[in-house]
């Protein structure tokens, strides 16, 4: 399949996380209609990408799926932005899993601010963007990273990236798939394909690991309590199912197969609770996994930094590339 390209369009980052580039723009004129707003957005995605490393490569929507639909907004599609370093590679690849509630957010601008830190540094990062809830009901979603990482592998030696070295990346809803992709992709839970689906290494930012209101210590005033939030459309049938909570937990499907997992949250975490990382990595742990998990004590729900990315950055050499910078 061949990639096409089309100019980057910005939309809103969901769910508590928005990038540090995005944070540090002025506030926009409230009388700023929207087609203005995408334009500034697109100019300074345009400014983002120009910051890249010299020689470096980078596609824009590129669909991982046959016969893909949009979706009721525009950030609810099965694409990929791919950004490669100069060189031939192969390149040990990252996937950048955006949150929002699983019914918002977008990969562009969040994508190309950590592509500009990771590329430097030999990797190549894919930035993806799902099915949301209003669209698609779980498992769309998992399924969707799924295959956007089978359609990467297929496409790897086109891209000079490795397939035998991926990471993958998320923060709060984006955690939680990159968690479940970590946790399931040996045993296929998820996938059908033939292709392998396993990640060598997992970063997750801000995870909501249980789904489960009990297991997973949500507090009464949580948005996975509320009837009426956007999140219910989660389940099949629009409402809280407990049984289809577990089954869409990372927290169920801990065993020793699962490959090493940095887990960063927040110790004012007001959305997702600290207990339940806390229980998550344990579990981790006493699975025999190879866990590093930090509370950053001074952040909320918005872990993210550059001092995460660079800890990521660390995490991921150490798993996925030699001292050299080459594969392991």
């Amino acid at each position: 399949m061949k990639p096409f390209a089309k100019p980057l369009l910005v939309l809103a980052l969901g769910g508590g996380f928005i990038s540090a580039v995005l944070a540090a723009q002025p506030p926009k004129a409230p009388s700023q209609t929207p087609e203005e707003k995408a334009q500034h957005l697109k100019i300074e995605v345009e400014k983002l990408i120009a910051q890249l490393p010299a020689g470096s490569s980078h596609f824009q929507d590129v669909t991982y799926v046959g016969n893909a639909q949009p979706g009721v907004d525009p950030d609810s599609r099965q694409t990929l932005d791919l950004f490669v370093p100069p060189g031939n590679g192969p390149f040990p690849l990252i996937v950048w899993i955006h949150g929002g509630g699983w019914h918002g957010g977008g990969k562009e601008a969040s994508g190309i601010s950590l592509a500009k830190s990771f590329l430097p540094k030999g990797f190549a990062l894919a930035t993806v963007d799902y099915r949301y809830v209003q669209d698609a009901c779980f498992p769309a979603q998992i399924d969707d990273c799924n295959s956007a990482l089978v359609w990467l592998r297929k496409n790897a030696a086109q891209y000079h990236l490795d397939p035998d070295h991926v990471g993958v990346v998320g923060h709060s809803a984006g955690a939680h798939l990159a968690a479940l992709m970590a946790v399931t992709g040996d045993t296929k839970e998820f996938s059908q394909d033939p292709v392998s689906v396993r990640v060598q290494a997992a970063v997750c930012w801000a995870t909501p690991a249980d789904l489960d209101r009990d297991r997973g210590q949500w507090p009464a005033k949580a948005f996975i309590i509320n009837p009426k939030d956007p999140y219910m459309k989660f389940y099949p049938n629009g409402t809280y199912d407990a049984a289809f909570a577990r089954m869409a937990s990372p927290a169920s499907y801990v065993h020793a197969g699962v490959p090493p997992m940095l887990i960063l949250h927040g110790g004012r975490d007001d959305l997702v609770p600290l207990g339940q990382a806390s229980a998550f990595a344990d579990s981790l742990k006493q699975a025999g996994v190879d866990v590093t998990f930090r509370i950053d004590a001074e952040r909320g729900h918005g872990v993210m930094s550059d001092a995460a990315t660079q800890e990521a950055i660390q995490f991921f050499r150490r798993t996925l590339q030699t001292p050299t910078g080459s594969t392991k």
